[in-house]
C-alpha cells in the first residue's frame, strides 16, 4: 500500500490479506480488535463505539474491539448477519524482545459456528456445498457440531432447490463461477436466510478424500462413477478443514444417499402442511414438528427432524418403526421409564464434537461422563423388547463402564470452565500434581509460622507477611519499628506509615510457590489432553451411543404422542417401489393432527376418506367457505405423512398403500421478490405437479383458479381435474368453489363428488334469509352452493352490505337461469343506479329486490280491509301449502 506501519499493524494486515473475506478479530491483550474497513463494518453490526488507532507516521486507522472473554456472544451476531469471522490469536507470551506471534486459530462461519447460543439443539446446523461436475451438480452438507455429513447428485437446479429447501442450510459454499451464474443467484435469492461465499479446491477430489479419510478408493462411500458428489463432498471437506484448523475425528466419511429413497416433499409442502413451521405466522407453535416433538434430548430432537425431511418409502422399515411404538405404547411403565432416563443425558454429540476438534473444557467431560454413565439403565430396560428397532438400539448402546470410571476419577465434579487456569483435576489421579497442590496448600500454614518466627526474632507484634500479585510475598513493618528490623531485612518499598522488606528464605518460598501454580496449570492442560484423547479414541462408539439415544428418543416421543391422542396404528398394504395397492387409502373418523391440539378444535368432527377400494381416487370437495374443505384436505395430507415416517396416526382406523411424492397447492401469496403475482405462484406450482406427479403420489390441491377471472379459473380448474383423472391418476383431493365441476366429476368414471355438510336454521331474518351451520362434516355429493354471502355475514360485514349482496346475487342468479351468461351495461344500471346515484339506500334496493317474491306478488292481490282474520291466517297456511313461503 506503500505507507509504513508500525509491526503491530504490519502484523495485522498480513494476516487480514490472508483471510480477506473475513471479519479479522485481532487479539490485543484482553480484547480482540477489529480494524480498517472490519471496524466500520462490525460496528454497525455489533452497535459497539468505533475508535482509531496509531498505525504509524501518526495517521489514525478505524478500530473497534470486544472483550475476548465475550467474544462468542459478539462473533454470533455477525455470523448472523452472514459474516465469517477469522479468529487472531497469539500464540507465544510476550518476551520483551518484540511482538507476540499470532495467527488465525478458527475461522467462524454461519454453517460452522460451535456456540450454543446460536444453535438450536433439537435443530442440525449444517453447512453445504455446491458444485457442477460434467452433467450433474454435487450437492453435499455436513454438521461439523455433530460429525454427520452426507452427499448427493442432481441433475437440475430445481432439484438443488428443492433440497436445500429439504436441508435447510445455514450457509452455502460453491466455486465463483456457480455464484456468477445468474440462475444459481435466482435460486440463491429464494434463501434469504442462508448465507454463501465462494470456495473450490484446486487438487484431484478423489485424491482428497482417500487421503484425508486413509481409504483404498472411494467405493467405501458409495461414490464410484459419481464425480459431482465426490467433488462436492471433497471441496466441503477441505472447507472444514481451513476453517476449524484442527482435525476432524469425529466426521468419519460422507453418506451418499439418493432422494428417491424418499418421499419427495418441495418447499410448498413442506410449508403448506405446517411441518416445522405455522404456515402464517412462522411460528413453531401450530406446526407439525410441535405436536410430534415429546422428546427429551437433543439428539431425539435432530433425529425427528431428519425422520419428517425424509418420510420413507420402503414399507419394511416403516414397519420397524410402527411396531417399536406399538411395544412402546402399550407398555406405559416402560415407557414412562425410557423417557425419565432419557432426560437425564446431555447432547451427547455435541460435547463429543467440542472435546475432539480441542475447543471442550473440563465441563464437555463431565457432562458426557454424566451421560454415558445412565447408558447402562435404558440398556437394562431394553433387555426384554420384542421389536426389532428396540433390538437394534439395545445392541448399539455399547457398555461405557471403563471410560466411565476414568473419567470420574481423572476430572473434578465441578472443574472450571477454562482449561488454562487449574482446578480440572481430580485429587488422586497424578502424584506430581498432587505434589504441587501441597505446596499451595501448605503455604498458607508456612506463611504463618514464619511470621510467628520473625515477629519473635525482631519483637515488633505487628510484624505481618503479605502478598500481592505486583511484589509477590513481602514482610511489612511500621516506620515506628523500623530500628528493629534486622540486617538481612532487604528493603522493597517504602509507604508513608510502613516498609517493606523481603529475605532471603522469604523469596526462596515465593519462587516455589508461584513456580508451582505455573506449572499446576500447565500440567493440569496436559493432563486434561491426555484425558481428552482417551476419549477421543472410543469416538466410534460413543458416537453409536449417541445415535441409538436418538433414535429411542423419536420413537418414545412417537409413542406418548399416539398414547396421549389416541393414535392409531397404520395398516400399510403396498410398497411404493413396486406399486401394488398404491391406490388404497382409507381412513376413518380421521383427525387434524394440529388442529386437535388448538383451541379451535372444538369446531371439527371426524372425517373418513376412502379412495382406491372401488377404483375411484380423485374426491372433488365443495361448500362454504370456513366449512372446513382446506382443514379436511391437508388433515388427509398429514396423516398419509405420518404414516411415512413410521409414526401412529390420528383416526379410528387407517388403511393406505404407500405413495412416492405428496403434493400440495394451498392458499395464496404474492413472491414479491420474483415479481411474481398471487396467480403465478398458484400456476407455477400447480405446473411442477402436473409435470412430476405419478400414479402413486397423493395430491391436494384448494381453490386452483381463483386468482383470475370466474371463467378464465373455472377453465383452468376443469382442465387440471381431467388432466389428472385422465393422465396422471394419482390420488387426488381437489377441494373449489367452482360448483360447475360438480357435473365434470359425475362424469368421470374414476371421480367422485364430495361437499361440507352446512344447516339452515329457520329464517328469523327480516330479508326472508336463514341462519347458516357449520357442520364440518364431509358427505358423499356435491354442492351449488358456496354461501359467501353468509360467511361475510359471520365476519361482522356491515348489514347494508350483506343485504345489498344478497339482492345483487338473486338478480344474477335469476339472469344466469335465464340462460345469460354475460351482465351488459343496462342491466348493471337497473340494478345498481340505487347504490351509485343515493336515490335509495342498500336496505330500499334489497326491499325493492325482494318486491318480485312469489309471495309478495301474492299478497298484493290481497285487500287486507276485507280480510278476516281467520281468511288471513287461512291465505298464509295456502302459501306455505304451495311452498310459496
Amino acid at each position: 500500500m506503500g505507507e509504513k506501519l508500525t509491526p503491530m499493524m504490519q502484523q495485522y494486515r498480513t494476516v487480514k490479506e490472508k483471510y480477506s473475506d473475513c471479519i479479522v478479530l485481532f487479539r490485543l491483550g484482553d480484547f480482540y480488535e477489529m480494524f480498517f474497513e472490519d471496524a466500520v463494518e462490525a460496528s454497525k453490526i455489533l452497535n459497539i463505539t468505533l475508535t482509531s488507532r496509531n498505525k504509524g507516521n501518526g495517521v489514525k486507522a478505524p478500530m473497534c474491539g470486544v472483550p475476548f472473554h465475550a467474544a462468542d456472544k459478539y462473533m454470533g451476531k455477525l455470523t448472523r448477519a452472514g459474516k465469517k469471522v477469522a479468529i487472531c490469536d497469539q500464540v507465544t507470551e510476550p518476551d520483551g524482545t518484540g511482538i507476540v506471534e499470532r495467527e488465525v486459530v478458527r475461522v467462524v462461519t454461519p454453517g460452522t459456528t460451535q456456540d450454543d447460543n446460536l444453535l438450536e439443539g433439537k435443530a442440525n446446523n449444517y453447512v453445504a456445498c455446491l458444485v457442477q461436475s460434467f452433467d450433474a451438480y454435487g450437492f453435499s452438507y455436513a454438521d461439523v457440531t455433530t460429525g454427520e455429513a452426507f452427499v448427493s447428485e442432481f441433475l437440475t437446479l430445481a432439484e438443488i432447490k428443492q433440497e436445500i429447501a429439504r436441508v435447510s442450510p445455514a450457509e452455502i459454499i460453491m466455486p465463483q463461477t456457480l455464484i456468477d451464474n445468474d440462475q444459481v443467484r435466482s435460486l440463491l435469492n429464494n434463501f434469504k436466510g442462508v448465507a454463501y461465499f465462494p470456495f473450490e479446491i484446486y487438487g484431484e477430489p478423489e485424491k482428497v478424500l482417500i487421503d484425508s479419510f486413509g481409504m483404498k478408493c472411494i467405493s467405501v462411500f458409495g461414490l464410484e462413477d459419481k464425480k459431482g458428489a465426490t467433488h462436492a463432498a471433497a471441496t466441503l471437506y477441505e472447507y472444514l478443514k481451513e476453517t476449524q484448523k484442527t482435525e476432524l475425528k469425529h466426521l468419519e466419511g460422507f453418506n451418499f444417499y439418493q432422494v428417491s429413497d424418499y418421499i419427495a416433499l418441495n418447499d410448498s409442502t413442506i410449508r403448506n402442511l405446517d411441518i416445522f413451521y405455522s404456515s402464517k405466522e412462522m411460528k413453531k407453535e401450530g406446526s407439525l414438528f410441535w405436536v410430534l416433538d415429546k422428546v427429551k434430548t437433543a439428539m431425539g430432537g435432530r433425529t425427528l427432524r431428519k425422520w419428517m425431511i425424509h418420510p420413507l418409502k420402503n414399507s419394511g422399515e416403516i414397519e420397524a418403526r410402527l411396531e417399536a411404538v406399538s411395544e412402546l405404547r402399550e407398555n406405559a411403565t416402560l415407557l414412562g421409564d425410557l423417557r425419565e432416563v432419557l432426560g437425564r443425558i446431555s447432547d451427547i454429540e455435541r460435547l463429543l464434537s467440542r472435546l475432539s476438534m480441542g475447543t471442550g473444557s473440563a465441563r464437555d467431560l463431565v457432562g458426557l461422563n454424566e451421560s454415558l454413565r445412565v447408558i447402562p439403565e435404558l440398556k437394562s430396560m431394553l433387555g426384554k423388547a420384542g421389536a426389532d428397532f428396540l433390538k437394534e438400539v439395545f445392541d448399539d448402546l455399547v457398555d461405557m463402564t471403563k471410560l466411565v470410571e476414568f473419567i470420574g476419577t481423572s476430572v473434578k465434579e465441578e472443574p472450571p470452565v477454562t482449561v488454562r487456569e487449574g482446578g480440572m483435576i481430580a485429587d488422586g489421579y497424578n502424584q506430581e500434581l498432587d505434589e504441587l497442590r501441597a505446596i499451595n496448600t501448605e503455604g498458607k500454614g508456612y506463611i504463618a509460622d514464619m511470621q510467628k518466627r520473625e515477629i519473635e526474632r525482631t519483637g515488633i507484634s505487628s510484624l505481618k507477611i503479605k502478598y500481592n500479585k505486583v511484589f509477590g510475598y513481602y514482610i511489612e513493618i511500621s516506620k515506628s519499628n523500623l530500628n528493629s528490623a534486622p540486617e538481612d531485612y532487604i528493603r522493597k518499598q517504602t509507604l508513608v506509615n510502613a516498609e517493606r522488606f523481603i529475605t532471603p528464605e522469604l523469596k526462596e518460598y515465593e519462587e516455589k510457590v508461584l513456580n508451582s501454580i505455573d506449572r499446576i496449570r500447565e500440567l493440569e492442560y496436559e493432563l486434561f489432553h491426555g484425558i481428552r484423547m482417551k476419549v477421543v479414541e472410543r469416538i466410534v462408539d460413543i458416537k453409536k451411543i449417541a445415535v441409538a439415544v436418538g433414535r429411542l428418543d423419536t420413537i418414545c416421543s412417537f409413542a406418548e404422542v399416539a398414547l396421549r391422542g389416541g393414535y392409531c396404528r397404520p395398516e400399510i398394504v403396498g410398497d411404493a417401489e413396486d406399486g401394488s395397492s398404491a391406490g388404497i387409502l382409507e381412513i376413518r373418523d380421521g383427525r387434524h393432527p394440529i388442529l386437535e391440539q388448538l383451541s379451535l378444535a372444538r369446531d371439527f368432527v371426524p372425517n373418513d376418506c376412502v379412495m382406491g377400494g372401488d377404483g375411484s381416487f380423485f374426491n372433488l370437495i365443495t361448500g362454504p367457505n370456513m366449512g372446513g374443505k382446506s382443514v379436511y384436505i391437508k388433515q388427509v395430507a398429514l396423516i398419509v405423512y405420518l404414516a411415512h415416517i413410521g409414526c401412529f396416526v390420528p383416526a379410528g382406523s387407517c388403511r393406505l398403500g404407500l405413495v412416492d411424492q405428496i403434493f400440495t397447492r394451498v392458499g395464496a401469496s404474492d413472491d414479491l421478490m420474483a415479481g411474481e403475482s398471487t396467480f403465478m405462484v398458484e400456476m407455477v406450482e400447480a405446473s411442477t405437479i402436473l409435470h412430476n406427479a405419478t400414479s402413486r403420489s397423493l395430491i391436494i390441491l384448494d381453490e386452483i383458479g381463483r386468482g383470475t377471472s370466474t371463467y378464465d379459473g373455472v377453465s383452468i380448474a376443469w382442465a387440471i381435474c381431467e388432466y389428472l383423472h385422465d393422465h396422471v391418476g394419482a390420488k387426488t383431493l381437489f377441494a373449489t368453489h367452482y360448483h360447475e365441476l360438480v357435473d365434470l366429476i359425475a362424469r368421470m368414471d374414476k371421480a367422485r363428488n364430495f361437499s361440507v355438510a352446512v344447516s339452515e336454521r329457520a329464517a328469523k331474518h327480516e330479508d326472508g334469509k336463514s341462519d347458516l351451520v357449520f357442520l364440518y362434516k364431509i358427505v358423499e355429493g356435491g354442492t351449488s352452493k358456496s354461501y359467501g354471502i353468509e360467511v361475510a355475514k359471520l365476519a361482522g360485514m356491515p348489514k347494508d352490505v350483506v343485504m345489498r349482496a344478497r339482492g345483487v346475487l338473486d338478480k344474477l342468479e335469476k339472469q344466469l337461469s335465464n340462460g345469460e351468461t354475460r351482465i351488459n351495461k343496462d342491466q348493471i344500471d337497473m340494478f345498481g343506479a340505487g347504490a351509485r346515484s343515493g336515490s335509495e339506500s342498500n336496505e330500499d334496493s334489497a326491499k325493492s329486490d325482494s318486491r318480485e317474491h312469489k309471495a309478495l306478488e301474492e299478497l298484493k292481490k290481497v285487500d287486507p280491509n276485507n280480510l278476516t282474520p281467520l281468511e288471513a291466517l287461512k291465505k298464509l297456511h295456502d302459501l306455505k301449502e304451495k311452498g310459496i313461503i
